[in-house]
């Protein structure tokens, strides 16, 4: 009788170890065999009961113990380490636009605009590094030549809700107003994230510099010093979505952000708020190139209270973007 438990607990604790484990954010441990992994849902074969399946999003991480598993469906990109937590692995990603623009103005315009954006990401982490270089000639005059650079760090405290801190930088090499840098924190919520389909919405308090040149201060008058800070408030939002169109291959995508300038370092001159964003369709050759349609604006809000009269100095722009991208 003794041998005879000896071997049944030994017989169990063998299945144990090679047992597939499922761990749930409210708490449950489900341990069996893995069948199947799709986008929504995983499939388990438990040891006393049939196939369940479980959705996705009721998962916090899982364990295969298997040589050969089935790979998920919902993240593409390059595993950075080895680890038997498939689930929270460091994963990485990124993608590479080419944008051709069509803008709305009577000018002969040639642009180019390369945006690049990078993602290293687990369960708990993610950095993003955002990259955007614009050169425009208008009437063969170069009137923008631009270098925007954004790196990102959101901490997930469960599936929805994390804590972003992100700072922006924008060079002109043209302007007096040479340099902007904010910096913001705040949080976001994200409703799902997978391969394909994402939408977050992030509500952030920062500051906003800008830097002038000091050989061409022509601004004495308006403020004490070259370097002006405002205190802003930003709204931003990153959706994409398949549509049902042709095997999925088509997405709709929208990203940007709202900025509310809350406090004003000058009597004088008052900026109230900026809006940047796109809406757009992707439509998917393969996993990897991808060519992209979108109507971009960009509008800011200020003017001028000087010597009794008003001048409006803000700018609104719509641009038609034609993009040719690659991603992995």
């Amino acid at each position: 009788m003794t041998r005879l438990l000896t071997a049944l607990l030994c017989l169990l604790a063998s299945s144990s170890a090679m047992a597939d484990i499922l761990w749930m954010h409210n708490g449950d441990r489900l341990t069996g065999t893995i069948e199947e992994i799709t986008d929504d849902e995983v499939s388990i074969k438990l040891p006393y009961s049939q196939v369940l399946s479980v959705r996705r999003d009721a998962i916090k991480r899982w364990r295969l113990d298997k040589q050969e598993q089935p790979k998920p469906l919902t993240k593409t990109g390059i595993p950075l380490l080895d680890s038997p937590d498939e689930l929270n692995a460091w994963l990485w990603t990124g993608t590479a636009d080419l944008n051709v623009k069509l803008k709305e103005s009577d000018k002969k315009t040639n642009n180019i605009n390369l945006k690049a954006s990078t993602e290293v990401a687990n369960l708990d982490w993610r950095y993003t590094l955002d990259g955007e270089y614009i050169y425009e000639t208008s009437n063969s005059v170069t009137d923008s030549h631009e270098y925007r650079l954004s790196p990102k760090l959101d901490f997930f405290f469960d599936a929805n809700w994390f804590l972003r801190s992100s700072v922006e930088a924008e060079y002109d090499m043209l302007d007096t107003n040479y340099l902007n840098l904010s910096y913001a924190t705040g949080p976001g919520y994200r409703f799902w994230n997978d391969k394909r389909r994402r939408l977050e919405l992030i509500a952030q308090l920062g500051l906003q510099r800008a830097y002038f040149t000091p050989d061409e201060w022509v601004y004495s008058d308006l403020f004490d010093d070259r370097i002006i800070n405002y205190p802003v408030i930003n709204l931003g939002w990153d959706y994409r979505q398949p549509l049902s169109l042709w095997q999925q291959r088509f997405e709709l995508f929208s990203k940007g952000h709202y900025e509310k300038f809350i406090d004003q370092p000058s009597p004088y001159l008052t900026r109230n708020q900026t809006v940047n964003g796109n809406l757009g369709l992707r439509y998917y050759f393969n996993d990897h190139l991808r060519l992209s349609w979108s109507s971009e604006l960009s509008w800011d809000d200020s003017w001028l209270d000087y010597g009794g009269m008003r001048e409006g100095l803000g700018d609104k722009e719509w641009r038609h973007t034609i993009t040719l991208g690659a991603s992995f």
